[in-house]
């Protein structure tokens, strides 16, 4: 009878047992910078549903760190082993994180606008925290999704074919911008529709992170060469950027294929550089073409073995075609022009006719 008491002592104990884990550092970092007073402001309570908006945004925040792909009526199984109290205060059960309750909160995002929300909480952590804004770099990428989507014209952005950065072609996709500080702390983020051009998104970002930020502020915007059109160098305003030179721009040609004095970068011997000073789009601006050494060995090798196979196949190929007969010189002569065609590393330094009467 002793034992069967003492199992239910252990049985019970194990039931009560819960844990925070890192998950009360995420949730005392939440309270800590007020962004829940700064949430609640924003989005108040519009249906009767026990718990405030913030409680339900950190509860989501807890649950994308290891349980997201889930159905939303299985959201409170995240927290069955959870001491829900001492993560979100007094009174609140796991059954009050309800689909109803996390699906009114993302209406209420929705609404209110994802972006104009993030940005805001965003800038308000940036007056408590010291987080520089020195260099941000901004890119987008794509996110592909399963389904039908049935093209419908909405308000929001459009699930839609457009060109994947992962390479499923075969699925509708829609774009993610984002603007990180140098450390790699998200400071803007916003969806776009899947045929989206980085061209036009990019700038977008960065126009509106920028009206956001402080006028003082003296930051460099990072982009990739998609971000360099003479349209978005000319509407991003009185900006600094820093951004890659697309090679199919004629000046960026000559550059390139110019007998240039590249003089060695002090700060790291491996680099080279040669800068100049260029009118594009209308904006003067700075161009610094870097050699990597490295890199230019590598490609020494390979474009030397590249030589070699080229070499071996065109012996193979002219000892075919000397010991062949044509009809005439005419003849001969075209194939020998149609040779060097095929093999365009090589060369003839002379051509050799022997006429032979049959």
């Amino acid at each position: 009878m002793a034992d069967k008491n003492n199992s239910r002592l252990v049985e019970s104990s194990i039931k009560r047992t819960r844990f925070l884990g890192h998950l009360g550092l995420i949730a005392g970092v939440f309270r800590e910078l007020e962004v829940d007073k700064l949430i609640d402001e924003k989005l108040p309570k519009e249906r009767d549903h026990k718990i405030p908006l913030s409680v339900c945004i950190l509860a989501m925040v807890l649950n994308g760190l290891g349980f997201i792909g889930q159905r939303l009526y299985l959201f409170p199984d995240f927290f069955r082993n959870i001491s829900i109290e001492r993560l979100f205060g007094e009174g609140v059960t796991r059954e009050d994180l309800n689909q109803y309750a996390i699906g009114e909160t993302l209406d209420r995002i929705v609404k209110y606008g994802p972006t104009k929300l993030f940005t805001e909480i965003v800038l308000h952590i940036m007056n408590r925290l010291p987080i520089p804004v020195h260099c941000l770099h901004a890119d987008t990428t794509s996110v592909s999704v399963y389904g039908d989507y049935q093209d419908e014209e909405t308000e929001s952005i459009d699930i839609t074919f457009g060109i994947p950065k992962n390479g499923r072609w075969d699925l509708k996709q829609f774009v993610l911008s984002l603007i990180v500080n140098q450390h790699g702390i998200p400071l803007f983020m916003n969806t776009h529709s899947g045929n989206a051009s980085d061209k036009s998104t990019i700038l977008e970002a960065i126009k509106s992170l920028k009206s956001a930020l402080s006028p003082e502020s003296k930051v460099y915007y990072v982009a990739d060469s998609s971000f360099y059109t003479d349209n978005n160098i000319n509407n991003i305003g009185k900006s600094f950027w820093i951004s890659r030179v697309p090679a199919t721009i004629n000046e960026a040609k000559e550059l390139l294929t110019a007998n240039l004095n590249l003089k060695p970068l002090k700060s790291d011997e491996r680099y080279s550089f040669y800068q100049t000073f260029v009118d594009y789009g209308g904006v003067k601006q700075k161009w610094v073409l870097l050699l990597s050494h490295k890199m230019k060995e590598k490609k020494e090798i390979t474009l030397r073995k590249k030589l070699q196979n080229e070499l071996e196949k065109a012996e193979k190929s002219i000892k075919k075609l000397v010991g062949e007969d044509f009809f005439c010189e005419e003849d001969a002569l075209k194939a020998a022009e149609k040779w060097t065609a095929d093999f365009p590393s090589i060369v003839f330094e002379k051509v050799d006719l022997k006429t032979v009467k049959k």
